[in-house]
């Protein structure tokens, strides 16, 4: 069934192709070295006779370049006269229609769909004499965008040109074989040879002019529309007397697809399905607008396709994956080569349509010259994001790179030699860009000297306003040299002070509490710099190799005695090493008047966030106050009569140890009388605790002094009333609040 299918519709084009397929083949090139001036060579509107090819006095010379064409098809068709160039290129054009000729008449006797060793041979010499004849055209006006096109386009009607104008000259055309003339215009016709290039000063060769390129198009359609149906039998003639000439050359490469030679299962085709196939529609073929769509059609969705994964890589990400810091750099490295990938194939895939449409579809006139364009842009574009962001990616690449040759794995470290490496990156490839774009503007048709001229506007810009620009970017090669701070430390840097997170070439960012400043370089670089990190340069580095430095102050309560002092400088010191992120301590008090003291810490924590140093610094500020409350009642005192007898008060400091003791967490380090006062005498006593939790510790205090008064019951020893010194109550603002915390989050 799917065959009659595609039966019935290889039939159907062969019937709307047949009324065009007579068309075309009156137009075919018998091309044979042999002439019959018996036919008629005059003009219809004018009684004078034609001249023959023949027997203009240029025949004989052009005999000789097309044997020698076909002997080697390497030579120079530039030559120092302008005979030399014009022959050359005529001969060199007439042996590439020659082979065209041969190896598509060639196509049905061959087997196979693709043409054989000897045919792709004959199709190598073909393009390659083509594109030595396309070099004889001066293509320094032409956009490099359309260049090579435009140059093969006029060098095949430029051909048709030549047959047309060498079989209906009136006169004997005589082409000078010297170098006295610096230009040379073929009579009756616009097509000009000349020496004089401006693009090349010192050049000797001649060449057809600018003035020629501009004018093909308009001799062109002059001589296709001479071939009305009233002289079409006329032209077939004195075509057919002319054994160089190319006709429908332009034609057969336009409308067909592949280069100079189609493919050959396209030649294999009927006849008629070809001419429905090339039938024009403007300036185009059906089978270009088929061709075209089809590429259009893939190079739209992929384009799509890598731009939006693209601008996915841009999307926000939620809170949760934001606060991986771990992971954070990595991530950026690995979405860095995302994004080069999804860019990468843009451009090759631009450069591949612009050759496809340009060479194998054949497009032609404004079709082509905006397809180029097009395509062009898209290129440059493209590739000029695509080194973007390939420096990008190799910022972080670079900083991994450097980590693992020096067996580094800090997170914080990939940041900071990223931060490093990436202004400079940036640089290159904004150079490359910038580079890139004047490329484009060259190939688009801007004047180098207009190119010139629009570089010198960011220069100019500069020296109007862009002297900040500048003075922030060498202060910015100067802190990146002199590193007075880096990523993740601590600094005051004039009145703001936090974290520095980024450190550019034009400025620096810094998280303070109230949120993110940006510096500009040159305010740093004149600026005093407090930098609160210690770098330690004995270690690896790692995360702890920057610390930033915690300072706290705490006063002590009243008649803090030199013994309860030391003991909270132990305990906070020993709570200080047993702490991961806290490292370095430095605990002392000082006397700040006859009864009180204040103690000082500092210590030093690793972190590049506010959130982790405001937590490190409330858990060692609210650890060193427990500390001081326990301190505080390790300390007590109890007061008996005066009438005591002395055997009972020599038992005082046994009855409190057995009440101690009785406590597993408790102990008591001493116990004597310390004072004689107006109303007792006054013992005091020193506890040793092992409790790990500060609300456990108060209970047992409380568990103590119940225990001690009742043991004074069974003695039958008396506390006086009123007393000078009394068994402490809880402190409802101070202690009794440290009882009621959580006993889990507070240990001893």
């Amino acid at each position: 069934m799917r065959r009659q299918a595609i039966y019935w519709l290889f039939g159907v084009l062969i019937a709307i192709g047949l009324p065009l397929t007579q068309a075309n083949l009156n137009r075919t090139h018998a091309n044979t070295r042999t002439h019959d001036s018996s036919l008629s060579q005059v003009d219809p509107k004018t009684t004078k006779a034609l001249i023959p090819l023949e027997d203009q006095p240029f025949f004989e010379d052009i005999e000789i370049y097309a044997d020698n064409w076909e002997q080697s098809y390497l030579g120079k068709i530039t030559g120092y006269t302008p005979e030399a160039t014009l022959l050359r290129f005529y001969a060199a054009m007439a042996r590439v229609g020659e082979i065209i000729d041969a190896v598509s008449n060639n196509a049905e006797s061959e087997p196979g769909f693709f043409w054989s060793e000897a045919s792709l041979q004959q199709i190598q010499e073909a393009e390659i004499l083509f594109q030595t004849a396309t070099r004889t055209i001066d293509d320094s006006a032409i956009p490099a965008s359309i260049r090579n096109d435009v140059k093969e386009e006029s060098a095949l009607k430029l051909k048709e040109i030549l047959d047309y104008a060498f079989t209906h000259s009136k006169e004997k055309i005589n082409i000078p074989n010297d170098k006295s003339f610096p230009s040379w215009t073929m009579p009756g016709t616009a097509i000009t040879v000349t020496r004089l290039i401006d693009s090349d000063k010192n050049n000797e060769d001649y060449l057809f002019s600018q003035e020629t390129v501009e004018n093909i198009d308009r001799m062109y359609r002059f001589i296709d529309n001479s071939s009305g149906a009233e002289q079409l039998e006329q032209l077939d003639e004195l075509t057919l007397i002319n054994p160089y000439a190319s006709p429908n050359l332009y034609d057969h490469f336009t409308y067909t697809p592949g280069y100079l030679v189609p493919p050959k299962w396209y030649e294999r085709l009927p006849e008629g399905l070809k001419a429905t196939l090339q039938h024009p529609i403007g300036d185009q073929s059906i089978l270009q607008y088929i061709m075209a769509t089809f590429i259009a059609l893939v190079y739209l969705p992929i384009t799509w396709v890598c731009i939006k994964a693209f601008i996915s890589t841009y999307q926000r990400k939620n809170p949760q994956e934001r606060a991986n810091h771990g992971a954070h750099s990595k991530q950026k490295l690995d979405i860095s080569w995302k994004r080069f990938v999804y860019i990468l194939p843009l451009a090759p895939l631009s450069t591949i349509s612009r050759i496809l449409i340009a060479n194998r579809i054949n497009f032609t006139g404004n079709a082509l010259v905006n397809s180029n364009w097009f395509f062009d842009i898209s290129t440059y574009i493209f590739l000029g994001i695509t080194i973007v962001l390939f420096f990008e990616a190799i910022s972080t690449s670079g900083a991994l790179w450097l980590m693992k040759f020096r067996c580094r794995q800090s997170d914080l470290d990939l940041r900071r030699m990223r931060n490093l490496i990436l202004p400079f990156s940036r640089a290159l490839g904004a150079i490359s860009a910038v580079i890139i774009l004047y490329q484009l503007l060259l190939r688009l048709g801007m004047p180098p000297n207009a190119v010139i001229a629009f570089s010198a506007v960011p220069g100019l810009a500069i020296g109007l306003g862009g002297s900040r620009l500048l003075s922030n970017l060498f202060a910015g090669i100067a802190i990146q040299s002199d590193r007075p701070i880096r990523v993740g430390e601590f600094c005051k840097i004039g009145i703001d002070t936090g974290f520095v997170s980024r450190i550019g070439l034009r400025s620096i960012d810094m998280i303070t509490l109230t949120g993110r400043v940006t510096i500009p370089n040159n305010k740093v670089e004149d600026a005093t710099i407090f930098n609160y990190s210690e770098r330690m340069s004995a270690v690896p580095f790692d995360d702890q190799a920057i610390q930033q430095g915690i300072e706290i102050e705490i006063q002590t309560p009243e008649d803090f005695g030199s013994g309860q002092l030391n003991e909270v400088v132990r305990r906070i010191k020993t709570f200080i090493l047993d702490q991961e992120k806290l490292t370095y301590p430095v605990v002392h008090y000082s006397q700040e008047s006859a009864t009180q003291s204040r103690i000082i810490i500092s210590a030093k924590t690793s972190t590049d966030n506010w959130e982790d140093f405001l937590e490190a610094k409330q858990n060692l500020t609210a650890e060193s106050k427990t500390i001081i409350a326990i301190v505080k009642n390790l300390k007590h005192s109890i007061s008996i009569a005066y009438q005591t007898a002395r055997e009972k008060r020599q038992e005082i400091p046994n009855i409190i140890q057995t009440v101690i003791d009785a406590d597993p967490n408790l102990s008591m380090t001493s116990c004597r009388l310390s004072a004689l006062s107006e109303y007792s005498l006054d013992f005091t006593f020193l506890l040793g605790s092992e409790h790990d939790n500060v609300g456990d510790f108060f209970n047992s205090i409380a568990t103590m002094k119940e225990g001690i008064l009742r043991a004074f019951e069974d003695q039958n020893i008396d506390i006086p009333f009123p007393t000078s010194i009394e068994i402490h109550p809880v402190n409802d603002t101070s202690e009794q609040a440290i009882i009621n915390r959580d006993p889990a989050s507070n240990p001893a």
